[in-house]
């Protein structure tokens, strides 16, 4: 029985991971001074961001239709079973786009093909994605890999770091508002996944060097004294990174950790000086 895991890049994933696993990864578009990159594929996170502020103008776009039909009808002639876990539907589009192709070709083969969405974006995907992962890997039924993504999805915790919201507001990815209020307050927001929306999780004054570290309090009770897996995604201080890591893992039982950077299809929404950790218990 042959099955595949398939996400898109705005998970994150590090790529070690990604060929390890064989997780199949769609990239979605990144649209800089009005010219279309493959995320992560015809742009590198490191090009990206030695340009960042000499774009002009920087956009996202999901993954086309035509692409992702294409790739799907060649996925599902080879493989038996395929997961297909993506964004959450309220940050892109790729979702739709996947399960209006699903229903328009999904009877072309004898595949079994599932689209999942994650509620989630960036690493706090990739966590899901890499529990369907191993678990597949471990010779779990479909249903059952299917019960370890809902299960990762409900227990996720998520800590975005945004110190400015104009990049989420200017790209519609938060209320604007709520983002128009944090500007103008020079207010630090910690924001959170709630039911597949980007929420202000809580709003820190002053100057945080570190805005998830002034959150242990409230990330302690989160954690109930549980082992962990931990992710810690960055997008330019790797200092900022190092410090988080040390204390997380002082401070708690964590048995995965993954660091990565945030991809530019992410970088472009939460801009340049953002960082996250998302965590679940350890089973």
């Amino acid at each position: 029985m042959r099955r595949l895991i398939v996400t898109d890049s705005t998970a994150d994933i590090p790529e070690d991971i990604v060929k390890e696993m064989g997780i199949k990864v769609i990239p979605v578009n990144v649209i800089l001074d009005g010219k279309t990159y493959k995320d992560c594929v015809d742009i590198s996170r490191e090009d990206f961001y030695k340009y960042f502020h000499h774009y002009r103008s920087l956009s996202t776009e999901a993954v086309r239709y035509e692409d992702y039909a294409l790739e799907y009808l060649q996925l599902i002639r080879y493989y038996d079973e395929i997961l297909i876990i993506h964004c959450s539907r309220h940050l892109s589009e790729t979702y739709n786009v996947a399960v209006r192709v699903d229903a328009e070709f999904g009877d072309s083969g004898k595949c079994r093909v599932k689209v999942i969405d994650s509620g989630l974006c960036s690493m706090s995907l990739g966590m899901v994605v890499i529990a369907a992962s191993k678990a597949t890997l471990r010779g779990e039924s479909f249903d059952k890999v299917l019960d370890r993504i809902a299960d990762v999805q409900r227990r996720m915790k998520s800590y975005l770091a945004i110190p400015t919201l104009k990049y989420l507001a200017k790209n519609k990815k938060i209320s604007g508002l709520k983002s128009l209020f944090g500007v103008a307050l020079g207010v630090k927001p910690v924001l959170e996944f709630n039911e597949g929306r980007m929420e202000i999780k809580t709003k820190l004054l002053g100057k945080q060097k570190n805005m998830i570290l002034a959150m242990m309090e409230t990330i302690k009770k989160d954690v109930n004294s549980k082992a962990i897996n931990l992710s810690i995604i960055y997008s330019g201080d790797m200092g900022l990174v190092e410090r988080l890591q040390e204390v997380f893992q002082s401070t708690f039982d964590c048995h995965e950790i993954y660091v990565a950077r945030f991809g530019p299809s992410i970088a472009i929404n939460a801009g340049p000086e953002s960082y996250a950790v998302f965590f679940t218990p350890h089973d």
